[in-house]
């Protein structure tokens, strides 16, 4: 049997990433290079929409092997739970998601905001968002090397989002910014569409209303806003899944699995970019979503009890761990598939 060009790349790249465990060195190395100089405050290089790499990987690159033969691997015997955060180069985790994956080819993704006041196992209450610095800084204190502090911090958050929902993670991919510029690159522009005229103050970036194409410079100012929107970061957030979705959409239908450059491209922006833990067979990953429809996959935000609390290291949002639970527990009925065409 002939294999399909494209088929065997992606093949080939599996291999690569089943037996790869990128050092965050080297992840922020490439960071520092990717990125301009500029006033870097935590409003300012927030990767909310870095994440997308990774969850549009995870949903179409199983699709991509359905071509000529069976996927490589034997799926797991039961549904995956994925934690996906999109890291920034101050540690701080300013995306996260939590992914289930089921066997009957459902997918749902729960986003947590990132300013969510939670419970951080080992150091008390504080900001979901800094879970992972938190424990990746104890680590460091302790002697330990980079790789293993940055190991020792992606625990902690793991930690934290399964205390908060009552889920077992079993998995998680960070992600580093550099992913989201080079998604927006191989896309070559996502459609979204705004309800009305948007203005960041803090960065000048201006959106019109109505539908628009975004190259790569507009999609990563439209994703990091939060200034100038009426509901701040659940605006964000709402921006986010309808980036997704856009993108996912963009791959399927616009028949670009179809060109190896463009599947090559993807691959290697997830490749470089993405730190995910030892234990994690994305073969065995790539066989449980074969069967993954995109146009079915589902997502929500976790339900917020208070949008604005006062603490002492500033405002953070509300959140009722026991609804939480209930929201995570009924996965993927608690999502959305048929979100609203336009967002804030």
């Amino acid at each position: 049997m002939t294999t399909d060009p494209t088929e065997q790349l992606i093949r080939s790249a599996l291999h690569a990433e089943a037996d790869r465990r990128p050092d965050p060195r080297v992840v922020l190395a490439g960071l520092r290079q990717a990125q301009p100089r500029r006033n870097r405050t935590p409003l300012l290089v927030v990767a909310a929409a870095a994440v997308v790499a990774v969850a549009v990987a995870a949903v179409l690159v199983p699709r991509m092997l359905q071509r000529s033969a069976p996927v490589v691997g034997t799926a797991p015997a039961t549904d995956q739970t994925v934690l996906l955060a999109g890291m920034d180069d101050y540690d701080t985790a300013d995306s996260i998601v939590l992914g289930r994956f089921g066997r009957d080819g459902v997918a749902a993704l729960a986003s947590i905001p990132r300013d969510s006041l939670v419970d951080i196992p080992g150091f008390g209450q504080g900001k979901l968002s800094s879970a992972y610095s938190r424990g990746k800084e104890a680590a460091q204190q302790q002697g330990r090397d980079e790789n293993a502090a940055a190991e020792a911090g992606a625990r902690t958050l793991v930690d934290t989002v399964q205390q908060l929902t009552g889920a077992h993670v079993d998995h998680y991919a960070l992600v580093g910014m550099a992913a989201f510029g080079r998604l927006a690159h191989v896309l070559q522009g996502v459609p979204v569409c705004l309800r009305a005229a948007t203005h960041d103050p803090r960065t000048g970036a201006s959106f019109p209303a109505g539908e628009q194409v975004l190259d790569e410079t507009q999609a990563l100012a439209f994703l990091r806003q939060r200034a100038g929107l009426a509901h701040g970061d659940l605006d964000r957030i709402a921006r986010l899944h309808a980036y997704l979705r856009s993108a996912a959409n963009e791959v399927i239908s616009g028949g670009k699995l179809a060109d190896p450059a463009f599947v090559s491209a993807l691959i290697s922006t997830v490749q470089n970019n993405v730190r995910i833990d030892p234990g994690w067979d994305l073969l065995s990953f790539a066989a449980l979503m074969r069967d993954t429809r995109p146009a079915d996959l589902r997502i929500g935000t976790v339900p917020i009890t208070s949008p604005h609390l006062d603490t002492p290291n500033g405002a953070a949002i509300g959140l009722a761990p026991g609804e939480v639970r209930t929201f995570v527990a009924n996965l993927p009925h608690s999502g959305t598939s048929a979100p609203d065409s336009c967002v804030n």
